[in-house]
């Protein structure tokens, strides 16, 4: 076995990151399309909206004819036809003329304004206006939410309802993303019992798998269960190795650290994986172990629950963001203000996780009460994750950190 020097968290992320390429694509129609991450730049063909049109129901007219008018001198116009969205406008509006014009209808040649129905007294063959109005007063012009040209959904966006409405207002029923990642999950120890069978001795229910899943499918991949490999070095070695011919990426638990029983940096190796990061200055999380094999990530995680979603949080999610397309894989930073204190000192870099709260417009944290590696309870209602430094003492409420969401 290779020997690594231990990493921050950001390191092996990093190196990660720069090693990683991007999923292969697909094509997906646009009611699929929420949540998928667009693969290549998509711009408009046409403005929108492609026609001048009236913003409400009214009238269109020439604005040069109500120039003077007034309360004490109004003017009568004559209505020469209706139209509705969706129609096509009649002849042009000539002097001393009106449209009877509903919302989302185009404004017909010659007319440059439209007036309210409130704003006039009208009949069935005339209407009055008591104001002037400038020149393509409520009016939308053609192009004014979306020009030609304009980039609707850059490469790597992950598509959302405002995605979705862009394109379908081009017009544009199939939509290039690319493929979500197959990420098997392979879960190790003897001391496992599958969920749904009987416990016995100081046997525990295979927990991460359950976990790791829900959070694969929450940045974008689709998790498959590979199974159960206990703690023998070559049903996890051949489970690995079938998971990475079949899948895009694996992620396995346990086995990871020192101990007799840790066998799963032996087995990635066995594999064919080459292993680029092993032990991480970072707690909860420093027992893992990363590598790839054929470009396919290979995730070695800490059996402990807390420790293995805190690898995943900080260095797994957003390599995989990455190799899913995302364009922005990294999380956002925020400056968080701790209102509970945390006793223990910091060796090396420490991830707390907590509740975010606003107090007063300021983003607050108070770390769960429980902090340790193997607690689940306290990652229940937790949504953030404050760093505290190498070599910092025990948190005090007020201190300042940063930290990114989970």
């Amino acid at each position: 076995m290779s020997v690594f020097k231990k990493l921050s968290f950001r390191e092996t992320r990093d190196r990660l990151l720069s090693v990683i390429g991007t999923i292969g694509t697909e094509n997906v129609e646009l009611s699929e399309l929420c949540g998928r991450v667009i693969a290549g730049n998509i711009t408009a063909a046409m403005m929108i909206p492609h026609y001048d049109r009236s913003p409400f129901d009214g009238y269109a007219l020439r604005s040069e004819d109500v120039a003077g008018a007034s309360e004490d001198n109004p003017v009568t116009l004559k209505i020469i036809y209706e139209i509705k969205a969706g129609d096509t406008a009649g002849r042009p509006v000539k002097n001393g003329e009106a449209v009877k014009i509903l919302t989302g209808a185009p404004v017909p040649d010659g007319a440059d304004c439209v007036q309210k129905y409130e704003d006039t007294v009208f009949d069935e063959d005339s209407v009055t206006l008591s104001a002037p109005l400038k020149f393509n007063q409520n009016v939308v012009r053609a192009g004014e939410d979306v020009k030609s040209g304009m980039l609707l959904a850059e490469n790597g966006t992950v598509a959302d309802a405002a995605v979705m409405g862009m394109l379908a207002s081009q017009g544009i029923g199939v939509v290039p993303v690319f493929r979500r990642p197959r990420v098997a999950v392979i879960s190790t120890g003897s001391e496992l019992v599958e969920v749904g069978e009987q416990l016995t001795g100081s046997r525990i229910y295979n927990t991460n798998r359950y976990m790791l899943e829900a959070e694969l499918r929450r940045c974008g991949c689709i998790p498959f269960y590979a199974g159960l490999a206990g703690d023998d070095p070559g049903v996890i070695a051949k489970l690995v190795s079938e998971s990475l011919d079949t899948h895009d990426a694996v992620v396995i638990t346990g086995g990871v650290s020192a101990g007799d029983y840790d066998f799963v940096p032996e087995a990635m190796e066995m594999t064919g994986v080459e292993i680029l990061c092993q032990g991480v200055k970072m707690k909860p999380g420093m027992a893992s172990v990363y590598g790839f094999r054929n470009g396919k990530p290979c995730f070695g995680l800490s059996g402990n629950p807390a420790s293995a979603m805190t690898s995943f949080y900080a260095v797994c999610r957003p390599v995989l963001r990455k190799y899913a397309g995302e364009r922005n894989w990294l999380p956002e930073m925020i400056k968080v203000n701790m209102t509970g204190d945390f006793g223990k000192s910091a060796g090396c870099e420490r991830l707390l996780r907590g509740r975010m709260s606003i107090e007063n417009g300021v983003i607050c944290m108070r770390p769960s009460s429980e902090q340790g590696n193997a607690v689940i309870s306290s990652m229940a209602g937790a949504n953030l994750m404050v760093i505290i430094p190498a070599g910092h003492g025990p948190v005090h409420a007020g201190e300042i950190f940063d930290g990114f969401m989970i």
